[in-house]
């Protein structure tokens, strides 16, 4: 939220004044109209709301300059700034769970499977064993990969549960289809 801020205000300054005027309202009046709908289309309006209120504030609110393109519900550059966040926050919770129970690289081996794809089975071993201090056999490198893509997923669904009104399975599918994030999913069943 506060990189689309960022983008509206024009600076890290003004996003952060901006922010301070929504977490004042959040604070003393609450989510109001959030009990309808997704969260992140009530973040995509507190963002034009709260920059509008700091603009005004600056004097330089332009009526005829319209917020709702730098924040459209379904704008491209919100819809990846969303999905940024949910894929962030599935990688902090895969990695707490690595934290929690340091036999079980999951975090390091998804983490550096995905940043070097071509690696072989010893190459990642290697990756994970200097990052860690843990050696994990090829063999069983294999099955904790397969183990970490799922828990991953699981975690990303999580996240996108959390963020709908009605999470059934429709609405779930819907949503990781909008942002783009079907690929976590493949060849899984979560």
């Amino acid at each position: 939220m506060r990189k689309q801020l960022v983008e509206v205000m024009g600076s890290n300054t003004e996003a952060d004044q901006a922010l301070k005027i929504l977490l004042t309202h959040l604070v003393s009046a609450g989510f109001g109209e959030h009990s309808k709908g997704r969260l992140r289309d009530f973040l995509a309006k507190a963002v034009r709301s709260c920059s509008k209120a700091r603009l005004t504030e600056l004097g330089t609110f332009d009526a005829e300059k319209d917020l709702a393109t730098k924040v459209a519900l379904e704008s491209k550059g919100w819809l990846l700034k969303w999905r940024d966040c949910l894929l962030e926050r599935a990688w902090r919770a895969l990695e707490r769970a690595e934290h929690n129970d340091i036999n079980r690289p999951l975090y390091s081996i998804l983490w550096l499977s995905t940043v070097d794809p071509k690696a072989n089975l010893e190459e990642l071993s290697a990756a994970v064993e200097k990052r860690t201090g843990i050696k994990v056999q090829p063999a069983m490198l294999q099955q904790l990969k397969l183990e970490a893509k799922a828990a991953f997923a699981q975690l990303l669904a999580d996240e996108v549960v959390e963020t709908l009104e009605t999470p059934d399975k429709t609405s779930v599918k819907k949503e990781i289809q909008t942002l783009g994030i079907g690929g976590a999913f493949n060849g899984l069943n979560v």
